[in-house]
């Protein structure tokens, strides 16, 4: 089956395949290999998919299609609506939950393109966790190392593992914190993790409103540009490599990075530097500022969350989720109403430095995650291992979210213990068709090594 959505729709134009052809070898793979990848699917949609499959090869066939990815087979995070499907969020607390009268509006918008929704993905409970454990509704876990169990990294682990495991091209999650970027890199994808607001929100579960984002896991770039434009109609951009900078964060935002992340890191650095373009390390202030915020203060994450979650912090309902995500639910109910006005405050300034620091033609340029994936083994045993590695995980992702901007995670190369190690590019908030185009670029001259 063809991995890449740009590849399907190329062998759909050229009637090399069919939808329905596509989506029964998917089924198939799914049926035949989820028994021994536990926490992937959580839920299947199969009659759903079979029923758009049928109407898209008819179209294809009398050359109609509705899009350019009519017909592609996706997984949805089980964070979005769908009718009929119960929302679990990855929880025990919404596992008899009413199912869900309409779709999300992304999902709606998405199918009304000509997609196939196969299935329904698991997750970090209620996305509150970078790391894709979850005690209840099972764990991924991350094909690269076939030894030792290790994590896909979260919280749209499910999502992230449908697509490395070539059961689907794109497994659609959203990103609060970093749960696109975070299984990117540990899983060699890409997650796009676009500016607030460009794609539709309403009917996914929220973990905090005003940072979430909706967007795709795939195996390239062209894939996550051509989802955009058909999610946008804004026509691609284009943006020379050879007319940007690349801007290395210094201090101390960034500079956790392990040595097994610092040498690819490193190796792309003198790649692109090889290659002839402008690579400059430098402080980011917006980096920096929002660091010591998160420190002083806690995150904008907690604070929203304890919103979202109100009612359940105060139910006895609370003893069905995960101790570990419940430690963390009550940790952010603690934040003082001073801390979280100061939270919230700051934003609106830091943002705005940030696209003052960084004008067009200036990208970011940094370790997605200072760490290889870890093993699950270690998670599961030591509670405070389990928090200190989700802190140590999101630490780089979740300051791009906080001052709104677009970012894609690409794989380089694979560190020394066989892992993937996935690379940030981050623009100015907006600035999303940009930052694609450079985006594929990179990833080009990356994989020419």
């Amino acid at each position: 089956m063809t991995t890449t959505i740009v590849g399907l729709s190329r062998a759909y134009s050229a009637r090399s395949t069919n939808p329905m052809d596509v989506l029964e070898a998917c089924i198939e793979r799914i049926q035949n290999e989820s028994a021994k990848a536990p926490g992937v699917i959580a839920s299947l949609t199969l009659e759903r998919a079979r029923v758009s499959a049928r109407a898209s090869a008819e179209r294809w066939r009398k050359g109609q299609p509705l899009s350019a990815v009519d017909g592609l087979p996706m997984v949805w995070k089980d964070v979005f609506d769908m009718s009929g499907q119960i929302t679990t969020c990855g929880s025990a607390v919404r596992e008899h939950a009413t199912s869900a009268i309409e779709d999300a509006a992304l999902v709606r918008q998405l199918e009304s393109l000509g997609v196939l929704s196969v299935a329904k993905t698991g997750l970090s409970e209620f996305a509150y966790s970078g790391l894709g454990i979850n005690s209840f509704a099972g764990t991924p876990i991350n094909p690269w190392d076939p030894k030792t169990p290790r994590i896909v990294g979260g919280s749209s682990s499910g999502s992230a593992a449908a697509v490395i495991r070539g059961w689907v091209p794109c497994g659609m999650g959203s990103d609060t914190s970093g749960s696109l970027r975070v299984p990117a890199a540990f899983t060699g994808l890409v997650g796009f993790k676009p500016s607030h607001g460009r794609y539709l929100t309403g009917g996914m579960f929220p973990l905090a409103p005003s940072l979430d984002t909706a967007g795709p896991l795939v195996r390239d770039v062209r894939d996550a540009s051509l989802l955009d434009t058909v999610l946008t109609g804004t026509a691609a951009q284009t943006l020379e490599l050879s007319d940007c900078t690349f801007i290395v964060p210094k201090g101390r935002a960034l500079a956790a990075n392990t040595n097994e992340v610092q040498v690819v890191f490193d190796a792309v650095l003198s790649l692109l530097r090889k290659q002839g373009l402008k690579v400059v390390e430098r402080d980011f202030a917006a980096f920096e500022q929002t660091r010591d915020l998160f420190d002083q203060h806690g995150t904008l994450v907690a604070v929203e969350a304890t919103q979202v979650h109100h009612e359940l912090l105060r139910s006895d309902r609370l003893n069905l989720v995960d101790p570990r995500v419940a430690a963390r639910m009550k940790l952010g109910a603690q934040l003082s109403d001073a801390s979280s006005a100061e939270i919230r405050a700051r934003r609106t300034p830091l943002l705005a430095r940030s696209q003052a620091d960084l004008p067009t033609g200036e990208i970011l340029l940094y370790p997605s995650v200072c760490m290889t994936a870890p093993e699950i083994g270690p998670l599961n045993e030591d509670a405070a291992w389990f928090a200190s590695c989700n802190a140590r995980v999101l630490q780089n992702t979740m300051l791009a979210s906080y001052l709104d901007m677009p970012t894609i995670s690409l794989p380089a190369e694979l560190a020394a213990n066989g892992m993937p190690v996935g690379v940030s590019v981050s623009m100015a908030t907006g600035s999303d068709a940009l930052l694609l185009a450079v985006a594929q670029q990179l990833q080009d001259r990356l994989r020419a090594g």
